[in-house]
Formats: C-alpha cells, structure tokens, sequence
C-alpha cells in the first residue's frame, strides 16, 4: 500500500512540475510580478528586478529591452491589469511608476514571453518589447 502511495505522489510531483513548466512564461489579468519574480521562456527571462526596474534579459546577461525605471520606487511590482495595461507600481500607495500605455478595456488578457524573444500581451497584441531574436543572432 505504501509503494502505492509513493508511486502515485512522485507521478502527482512530476505532472504538477510539468504543469508549472509549462504556464512559467505566461501572466494573466490581475496577475503581479513582485521584486525578483520573473518569467521565463527558453534563454528569455522578464524579472521585476530590487531596484524597480522591469527588465528582459536573454541568458540572464544580454538585457534586451527595460522599462527604464530603476530607482523610480520602492517595493514595486509589475501587474498586467484586467483592461491590457501592464504597470509598475511603487510602495503601498499604488504609485504608477510606468506603463505599456495598453489599456483597452475589461477583457481577459495574457502577457507572454515568447520562444523568439518577444513579449506580448494578447487579448489582440496591444503592446511587446519589439525584441524578437533571429536565429542566427542566438548562435
């Protein structure tokens, strides 16, 4: 009976981190990217970096696009809003530090890191960082 158990927990373990996997690089409406949060996808990693800084970085080195708000607040986070704004927040009074400029109204909307280096809010593309990579730049 316990090998049972232990069987069906370790396949229950490696379904969920096939399941995390697979929605690492996704944030939907109403969804926060607190300091040092990321997404990833492949070499592409979207942090909300310590210093306020919203930054996409390729191999953790190369950074591809920023929102140029590093030192701008504190305790800031990242949030896709419900109507396709992506914004950064300061301290506990909600400050604006930044945003997309996406806003389209109340819908479900998704921000993706995609495999070729872009990443884009859908619900229709309203904004991206213009970052897609060539294959022959990733060599």
């Amino acid at each position: 009976m316990a090998r049972k158990f232990n069987l069906l927990a370790a396949l229950l373990l490696v379904f969920l981190s096939i399941n995390g996997a697979v929605s690492e690089d996704l944030l939907f409406s109403g969804e926060t990217l607190n300091a040092n949060e990321f997404i990833e996808n492949g070499p592409y990693r979207f942090i909300m970096q310590g210093d306020c800084n919203l930054v996409l970085y390729m191999n953790r080195n190369r950074a591809l696009w920023n929102s140029a708000t590093n030192g701008r607040g504190t305790s800031c986070r990242a949030t896709l809003q419900n109507n396709g704004n992506l914004v950064i927040l300061s301290g506990p009074g909600n400050d604006v530090v930044w945003n997309s400029g996406s806003a389209r109204g109340p819908n479900s909307y998704r921000l993706i890191v995609q495999g070729d280096g872009n990443v884009v809010i859908y619900g229709a593309a309203l904004w991206a960082t213009n970052t897609v990579q060539s294959r022959r730049r990733l060599l």
